[in-house]
């Protein structure tokens, strides 16, 4: 072996020996990926309810609130079920509150980021339900009576009253 080799070998033998440069420098922590949107997951489960709320508030059992909340139009039909063919099925009760919780949470997150109250949110959600239902569908006004949306509709509509006439004297 000539001596110009023995500095190659060593040279050659510290490269397979030391460990790889990698491993030596720490590598950054992996990118998380952001917290998912919770508003998906809740407009998913509402739009999943829909079909049923639908069909309840065109047999007149789930009207619209004006604080934007599904309520239950008799509280005699709180425990029907949504589907009477299948005892399993939830009630009207447990589907509306189902319904308004996940409204209420929708209505934080909104009031948040649009910076408002959860109660103003609902309030225009409320006045937005009402704008599109259909006519024979009930709607709970702020005094607490439950009226038909077309009455709701002719109330508006209704030019307001004249002044009374000046009094002579």
């Amino acid at each position: 072996m000539s001596p110009m080799m023995i500095p190659c070998l060593i040279a050659s033998a510290a490269l397979l020996l030391a460990p790889p440069v990698a491993a030596q420098q720490r590598d950054p922590p992996a990118k998380q990926d952001p917290a998912p949107d919770p508003r998906i997951e809740l407009k998913q489960r509402m739009k999943d309810r829909y079909a049923a709320l639908e069909t309840l508030r065109d047999a007149g059992k789930v009207g619209e609130s004006f604080a934007g909340l599904a309520e239950v139009v008799k509280a005699s039909d709180a425990q029907d079920k949504v589907d009477p063919k299948d005892q399993k099925s939830l009630s009207l009760g447990d589907l509306v509150s189902a319904e308004n919780k996940d409204r209420q949470r929708l209505y934080d997150l909104l009031a948040k980021d649009l910076k408002l109250t959860a109660e103003e949110v609902g309030k225009q959600n409320g006045i937005r339900i009402l704008q599109k239902a259909d006519d024979d569908h009930w709607f709970k006004a702020a005094d607490g009576r439950w009226v038909q949306c077309k009455n709701v509709r002719q109330e508006e509509k209704k030019p307001p009253s004249e002044p009374p006439p000046p009094v002579r004297r």
